[in-house]
């Protein structure tokens, strides 16, 4: 009946509506051609089905066919450098509570996310002037002459960290003082500094530790300060601990008004067991982004011990086919690499005596690999808690799901160029299709979940997703994060007092990867290599 009536409408009605008819059982007969899911976008802006299989005519004939979209469709934009907002944040604390932990910490986060961050440290700068190795009674707040040393250096060190905030345009920038501010008076001139220029507002952030398990942790790697070179422990470890007392006889702690003026600051006490925050009337601070950055993080940090592993989940069907995206399943040799993975935790386990926590995506692939890591396999009936993300998933490449680079190349060669040009922020087009950037926004709630855990964590990722964490993890900048090489091996990585030490681990890997970068632009630091042996290198780079 329904064709009857569609029949009757193309005899009766004009020839507009003729043409529209006509073009719809067209339209009809190729979708019962082609049975492929993802969906083009013609010259006059219609989805269609996007054709059989390389090689054949019709497909062939979307050569001219093309994506209809604008700029801001084709490419994300970090938020960070939609804003131009400067910060100061001025660490406070006696030493050995962690401020240049901390310090480092706030830069690889905000690093991450976009923002231009660096670090000036007071000590450094003294220690570069030819006072390494001064006593303890440098630091004596008796001492005038050493005082006022210490004020010059630490304003001059605040002159650079401004110097480096008015040379940034067009983006969050954010300068961190590292240096111990202990005293009312030191901050008020702080405060008086940045207050002389437009548009730079201030932070304080004070450290202050109670534990003293952690400030015995703290003393000992204190130690390996330069100021000790060469110098005897024991030594070493009093003319630290006399400094420390220097410091606590003009000790200070930030207040809500000091001299009079209202002061916005965060506390963090015993490394995150208590965070405090205060929002100041400093009319220069149009928006809250960076100190609520900032406090998420603090309150995710902690010093207990801790061990991330990575892996990449490969390879699957797909990866083996040579095409992008799919839900498939493990590869012969990817549930080899999973057993290998087990194995290797089972004996970690046994030596730690603690479970270590799984997580994954929801993807076959994934599910997979989980099912095998579950069971604990080294005596008992004990499992491993597993946690399965949608937000853990592989990035999602829209249109050009199950399609290979090639066949991209051949058939898109517009989208091959715009991909080639900002590898970090084209978008692949499509019902979510993603860039690189919007990996990292879909990331960064998991990167602090990552930095609370304690004990031992395994995360089983697909290769942008690894890519992107170990861009965190390592401090890279996002313009090189896309063209960083993923290893096949499993990636160890353990706190350190400067941040994570990386180890790798050997895992199952055969045969040959071509295609370096894909048809990204290579990276002027990687070279031009087109392919290479893996089982002869340790590192390879996944598209």
């Amino acid at each position: 009946m329904a064709s009857s009536f569609l029949l009757g409408l193309l005899v009766g009605s004009s020839g507009c509506c003729a043409g529209l008819l006509a073009r719809y059982w067209s339209r009809q007969r190729a979708d019962e051609e082609d049975h492929r899911t993802p969906a083009t976008i013609d010259s006059e802006g219609s989805i269609g089905p996007e054709g059989p299989k390389s090689g054949s005519p019709r497909r062939k004939q979307q050569d001219a066919l093309k994506f209809r979209r604008s700029g801001s469709a084709t490419f994300a934009r970090n938020e960070m450098t939609l804003v131009d907002e400067k910060l100061v944040i001025a660490m406070v604390g006696l030493p050995a509570r962690g401020k240049s932990y901390i310090s480092r910490a706030i830069i690889r986060y905000l690093n991450f996310l976009g923002c231009q961050v660096r670090l000036f440290n007071a000590g450094n700068l003294r220690r570069d002037s030819g006072q390494a190795g001064v006593s303890s009674d440098f630091f004596n707040p008796h001492n005038e002459e050493a005082k006022q040393q210490r004020e010059r250096m630490a304003m001059q060190c605040l002159d650079d960290t401004i110097e480096f905030l008015k040379s940034v345009k067009g983006c969050v920038s954010v300068g961190i003082l590292d240096a111990t501010n202990t005293t009312i008076e030191r901050r008020s001139h702080v405060f008086a500094r940045v207050a002389q220029e437009p548009g730079i507002s201030l932070l304080f952030l004070e450290s202050i530790c109670e534990d003293d398990a952690v400030l015995q942790e703290n003393y000992r790697l204190k130690l390996k300060n330069a100021d000790y070179d060469g110098a005897d422990a024991c030594q070493a470890q009093a003319d630290f601990m006399k400094r420390v007392k220097q410091y606590e006889q003009a000790y200070q702690p930030v207040e809500d008004v000091e001299d009079g003026v209202a002061r916005s600051y965060i506390k963090i006490i015993d490394a995150g067991r208590k965070l405090v925050k205060c929002r100041g009337s400093d009319p220069r601070s149009k928006s809250d982004v960076v100190p609520k950055l900032v406090f998420d993080l603090l309150g995710s940090l902690h010093l207990g011990t801790r061990t991330i592993f990575l892996m990449v989940v490969a390879p699957s069907e797909n990866d083996v086919k040579g095409v992008l995206g799919g839900d498939t399943g493990l590869a012969p040799l990817g549930k080899e690499r999973a057993r290998a993975l087990r194995s290797f935790l089972c004996a970690r386990e046994a030596e730690e005596k603690e479970n270590a926590q799984v997580i994954c995506g929801t993807h076959q692939r994934h599910l997979e690999t989980v099912a095998l890591l579950k069971k604990v396999g080294c005596g008992g009936n004990r499992t491993r808690r597993v946690l399965k993300l949608q937000r853990m998933n592989e990035m999602c490449v829209g249109t050009f799901d199950n399609m290979s680079m090639s066949e991209i190349e051949e058939l898109y060669p517009e989208e091959a160029e715009s991909r080639r040009k900002d590898k970090l922020n084209y978008r692949y087009p499509g019902e979510g299709g993603e860039s690189y950037q919007d990996l990292v926004s879909r990331m960064h709630e998991h990167i602090l979940r990552l930095e609370q855990y304690q004990g031992s964590t395994v995360v089983i990722c697909d290769k942008r997703v690894c890519r992107v964490l170990l861009a965190y993890f390592r401090d890279t900048p996002l313009k090189d994060m896309p063209y960083m090489k993923v290893p096949t091996e499993l990636v160890e990585l353990e706190r350190s007092h400067s941040g994570f030490h990386e180890k790798l681990h050997s895992m199952p890997w055969r045969g040959r990867v071509s295609g370096l970068f894909g048809p990204g632009t290579p990276h002027p630091s990687m070279g031009t290599e087109d392919s290479f042996d893996v089982s002869m290198r340790t590192q390879v780079s996944m598209d």
